[in-house]
């Protein structure tokens, strides 16, 4: 992936972890809005519309932070794996070189 500034320098590892966890943050702060909005409807008088709202809030976000997380990994995965061709495709290079050399 390329930096989204500079399109000539490649994404840090770093950088995409800490996208993930901020929008895991999010979703936490998404989850603790729903849970209150789920014991305000539970307060006024609506029990089971407000756990079916709450339970049915907590399996979307469960499902968003899974599929961020996983997709997090896969890019890190990505990323390490094209770091690695890089290099192996460098070291090939350079062997080539040395043999025409010859």
């Amino acid at each position: 992936m390329r930096d989204i500034f500079d399109q000539d320098k490649s994404l840090s590892l770093g950088v995409v972890r800490q996208a993930g966890m901020v929008f895991s943050l999010l979703l936490a702060a998404m989850a603790v809005l729903a849970l209150l909005r789920g014991l305000g409807r539970v307060f006024t008088g609506h029990v089971l519309g407000g756990l079916v709202e709450t339970l049915g809030a907590f399996v979307g976000l469960g499902f968003l932070f899974l599929v961020v997380r996983l997709l997090t990994e896969l890019l890190a995965a990505h990323h390490r794996l094209n770091d690695r061709l890089t290099v192996l495709g460098d070291d090939l290079r350079a062997r080539r070189e040395t043999q025409k050399d010859d």
